[in-house]
């Protein structure tokens, strides 16, 4: 039996709970490394977290009811590079390589860096570089077109959108906010000599005690928001399953104004799934909807509603340009020049833009390349033509979301073969 969406939406709200115990607890469980090794293996166990922090979040995302891993991601490049900036001082500090080159006088091989010095500015420059994107990064979009997590689409999906990025900006005022009290006592009052009480307490105990602080305050509003918006999701949510189609003649595609007017599909109705099971009852919804009759159909995708409760399942339509003017549904004809300028300025839905983004996306990746990423022509960058009126002869799946990896990664991309040598040693690959 499904879990009612009141069910369902406490779970999904405790998972954000989750990922912030997660995410904040990688970055207080580094800052207690010191306590128990020497600084020059710090790099090794902050590795270790950073790559557990990757499985579970990759894990989290293939779940059965996905939820937002913004805050993890933040976390694990965070200690990605935090690692990487010990690294290089590590080596620096070295005095076998730089011995007489360099000064070390004012230097302490034992304890080369402060964690908290490293570790806050880095997560400071990850946060705002997250806050500057949003979710225009490869990520974000590749997770939305995967799990159908639409930002403003329903009270789940608005609940995700607008706590990742609270608790991304929360994390970034935590970050500044430790970096400038950090760096005013080790200027002010550090002595590179050792550490004694106040030094641990500003460096450790401080930022630790934070973080269970923020637990706490995590737990009580995600408490809170899971009692009014589960009663909410359960009133407004309960549906049976979406069925959308997109509307093309030639290279046009037909558009009428939405909510907040932005411009959607004119055919789009809720149905019953077990009694729409095949492409026949498919082809009897649209010709109700429209009164349309002579068409092509073809099935794209299936993917999660915006309440996890229910499907939402695409279909193309493809009426014969000689019959696209004759009025049996409202809206406009649009190029694929002109949508792509209404995507750029959220003009769009946010349902037709990520359908139009999975579309666009998995095909240029399965006409450029093969499943492993490699050039189908000598060409570098060759970039294959994307026309609307192509699209009911391509045979591509696009239900098969490894297409959005091989878009992600392939020949034309930097690294090619040492991130795809990344990816199968952490199982991104296996699906």
């Amino acid at each position: 039996m499904a879990p009612s969406s009141e069910t369902l939406t406490r779970r999904l709200v405790t998972g954000l709970w989750i990922n912030w115990m997660m995410a904040f607890g990688s970055i207080a469980l580094v800052l207690a490394f010191p306590f128990f090794m020497a600084k020059s293996w710090m790099p090794l166990p902050v590795l270790a977290v950073s790559y557990m922090l990757l499985v579970y979040s990759r894990r989290e995302s293939q779940d059965d009811t996905p939820g937002c891993v913004l805050t993890l991601r933040v976390a694990m490049l965070t200690l990605f590079w935090s690692a990487v900036a010990m690294m290089v001082i590590n080596f620096l500090n070295s005095s076998m390589m730089f011995d007489g080159a360099i000064d070390w006088s004012t230097s302490n091989h034992d304890i080369p860096y402060i964690t908290g010095l490293v570790v806050f500015p880095v997560m400071m420059c990850i946060c705002l570089w997250m806050k500057i994107r949003g979710y225009n990064t490869r990520f974000c979009r590749n997770c939305m077109a995967r799990n159908g997590f639409f930002p403003g689409n329903g009270v789940v999906s608005s609940l995700y959108s607008r706590e990742s990025r609270y608790q991304v900006s929360l994390l970034l005022c935590l970050s500044v906010a430790l970096s400038a009290v950090e760096w005013w006592y080790y200027f002010y009052y550090y002595i590179n000599v050792n550490m004694n009480t106040p030094d641990r307490f500003f460096f450790n105990y401080m930022p630790i005690s934070i973080y269970l602080l923020s637990l706490y305050f995590m737990w009580m509003r995600y408490t809170n928001l899971a009692a009014i918006i589960g009663p909410i999701s359960s009133n407004n949510n309960e549906r049976d399953s979406e069925v959308r189609y997109l509307i093309l003649a030639g290279d046009q595609i037909k558009l009428v104004p939405g909510d907040s007017n932005r411009w959607d599909t004119p055919a789009r109705s809720e149905v019953n799934p077990a009694q729409f099971i095949t492409d026949e009852d498919a082809r009897k919804e649209f010709t109700r909807l429209s009164g349309c009759t002579e068409f092509v159909l073809k099935f794209l995708y299936a993917s999660k509603a915006h309440d996890m409760h229910g499907d939402v399942l695409h279909y193309a339509t493809f009426i014969p340009e000689e019959h696209r003017d004759n009025g049996w549904l409202p809206g406009q004809w649009f190029t694929l020049d002109q949508v792509d300028r209404l995507m750029k300025t959220a003009r769009l839905s946010a349902e037709l833009s990520d359908e139009i983004y999975r579309i666009f996306t998995i095909t240029m990746a399965w006409k450029t390349y093969d499943r492993n990423g490699r050039r189908l022509y000598p060409i570098k960058h060759y970039r294959p033509t994307f026309r609307f009126r192509d699209f009911k002869d391509w045979d591509v799946d696009y239900g098969d979301t490894s297409w959005l990896d091989v878009a992600d990664n392939n020949e034309d991309r930097p690294f090619f073969r040492t991130r795809r040598l990344w990816r199968r040693f952490t199982g991104i690959l296996d699906r």
